[in-house]
């Protein structure tokens, strides 16, 4: 059994060597697939042990961890984000998952979120499981712009790890607002392109409910001040990522 780790990237300098590192011991090699960046990523990743392969071209993140799939080499790919780390821990129950892997399994990490370097244990946040590692020829992701995920086959088996897959999430206020401007607006885009639309009133009620379920019915106001942020920041995504579906879909109409 042989494992290819597949990092996507866009200005993550900051973030890859570290992510890398926390392979190490795990992975028989790491791609890092990079998406045009502006700042030395590519230059720290291939320092830090990484093979780089540009792609330069924009589908979405679906089609985008489609393609960086079809450069693994191993039997097994297993997809990091920049801002996520690996545990020893972790490594070692993976590695023991997949020598006992029959090839239909896809294994689902549990997430330990960290809101600007804060460990968040509710708002839905913990465990957060992602299906992110399967058999190369298997599966693959969706077509998704944002908020991809890996297609289950009929008769796959989801195995769910239990040590957590460490993600340092927004590391400023900033970084999180621009972030969920452009997933908004890619939200947008994807679903305006299969006809999806919005009535605008039901705009601000989407919103108030995503408030109302993060910091209450999922105990977002345990986590604090930041759990407080989280809950609101994540009802003016909602609001945002449907304000711009309906200003795109009503400039479709003006044409």
């Amino acid at each position: 059994m042989s494992l290819s780790v597949i990092i996507l990237t866009k200005n993550e300098s900051h973030n890859i060597a570290e992510c890398i590192a926390s392979t190490k011991g795990l992975a028989d090699e790491v791609l890092v697939i990079d998406g045009e960046s502006t700042d030395d990523t590519r230059e720290v990743a291939a320092q830090a042990g990484g093979r780089v392969i540009e792609i330069p071209a924009w589908e979405g993140w679906g089609r985008k961890r489609q393609q960086a799939q079809e450069h693994a080499a191993c039997d097994y790919v297993l997809f990091l984000d920049a801002d996520e780390r690996l545990t020893e821990k972790g490594k070692a129950e993976l590695k023991q998952a997949l020598e006992k892997a029959q090839g239909n399994e896809i294994f689902a990490l549990p997430r330990h979120n960290h809101l600007f370097y804060e460990s968040i244990r509710h708002c839905g946040w913990y465990p957060d499981y992602v299906l992110r590692c399967c058999r190369r020829d298997y599966t693959h992701y969706n077509d998704a712009r944002v908020h991809e995920h890996l297609l289950q086959p009929e008769g796959c088996k989801v195995v769910y790890l239990k040590e957590p897959l460490l993600h340092y999430t927004y590391q400023s206020m900033q970084q999180c607002l621009e972030k969920q401007k452009n997933y908004a607006l890619n939200f947008a885009e994807e679903k305006s392109g299969r006809g999806k639309s919005v009535r605008l009133i039901s705009i601000p009620l989407r919103g108030l409910f995503t408030f109302i379920r993060v910091y209450f019915l999922r105990q977002g106001f345990l986590d604090g001040r930041w759990g407080f942020w989280n809950a609101l920041s994540s009802a003016t995504y909602t609001v945002n990522k449907y304000l711009a579906l309906y200003a795109k879909n009503h400039d479709k109409r003006m044409r």
